[in-house]
């Protein structure tokens, strides 16, 4: 038995297969030639699949060549073992009409509200079989993505670790998000933006980020030096703006897509902010998705959907 163990280590996909043809066709030359391999090449694998097995496999007779009991009792098994190989390398091609997925993203508001409402529309036309599952964005988010827990993630501008892919889905600016009728509203430039220093006379909702384990406050009034004497709240939750803005002279400042959205769906209005950099929101996976179809056509419907 270490023998025989022994010789197959010597054996390779090619040797199977020109078994099979050897099976199937009974002569050295038509396995070799339909392998496209030369007489001689043909005649030393066949050796080796002789000394292998420890049978001639095929023999010579009156009327042409004949398998032996060996033979015949391999010609099946060997052609599922080819079939089970080919199973093996093959790779399901993705159709999203048909595909049936569950895919994990993390995520603020901000993604879920600007980046993920389109997409659930877009899916339940041409791909109703894949379910996204949302996520908050955590200190653990990079490596449930690494681990395979996760599948996605969306974020702003951020160093990522090595493996790890980025595709801005676009860029932003901040606006500030007011009632309609703020007082705010008469102070805006020509241009139609908003000065800084203006709107620190108002009482401020400062929304946190996640930043590794824990949520810290973003207030671009403070980084342009005008920061609000009177914070009113501070939250995570960007969608419940228009519910504390309606009724108040409260301000909050927040991405100009997420605005948007928010002022649609009630009585608000938002106002560029002067001077305000644009930043990237972007797309985030890593390495060992790249080469996923099913994830590949779903990165590639993010962008196109809000570039």
């Amino acid at each position: 038995m270490q023998q025989m163990n022994a010789s197959f280590d010597n054996l390779d996909l090619r040797s199977l297969r020109m078994l099979k043809q050897l099976l199937d066709l009974k002569s050295v030359t038509k396995a070799g030639e339909a392998l496209e391999l030369s007489q001689p090449a043909a005649s030393r694998v066949l050796s080796r699949l002789r000394l292998t097995l420890g049978d001639p496999l095929l023999v010579r007779g009156r009327q042409g060549n004949t398998l032996t009991p060996r033979g015949e009792e391999l010609r099946p098994a060997v052609a599922e073992a080819l079939r089970s190989i080919s199973v093996l390398f093959e790779r399901e091609v993705f159709a999203p009409s048909t595909a049936k997925l569950i895919v994990r993203i993390a995520t603020t508001d901000h993604g879920a509200t600007v980046v993920l409402s389109p997409l659930i529309e877009m899916l339940g036309t041409f791909a109703p079989g894949i379910t996204l599952e949302v996520t908050p964005w955590s200190a653990q988010t990079l490596h449930e993505l690494e681990t395979g827990w996760l599948d996605l993630a969306l974020d702003s501008e951020s160093r990522l670790p090595e493996n790890f892919h980025a595709r801005t889905l676009y860029r932003e600016r901040s606006v500030c998000l007011v009632r309609q009728g703020h007082p705010l509203l008469d102070g805006r430039r020509k241009d139609g933006s908003l000065d800084p220093a203006l709107a620190s006379a108002y009482p401020q909702i400062v929304l946190l980020y996640p930043v590794g384990d824990r949520l810290e406050g973003d207030d671009p009034l403070a980084r342009f030096g005008h920061p609000s004497p009177r914070i009113a709240l501070r939250t995570p939750y960007f969608a419940s703006a228009p519910m504390m803005l309606t009724h108040t002279d409260h301000f909050i400042i927040l991405p100009s897509r997420l605005g948007r959205v928010l002022a649609d769906s009630a009585p608000l209005s938002q106002i560029p902010l002067r001077g305000e950099t644009p930043f990237a929101y972007r797309l985030i996976w890593h390495e060992r998705t790249q080469k996923d179809e099913g994830l590949g056509w779903l990165r590639a419907q993010m962008y196109r959907l809000l570039k």
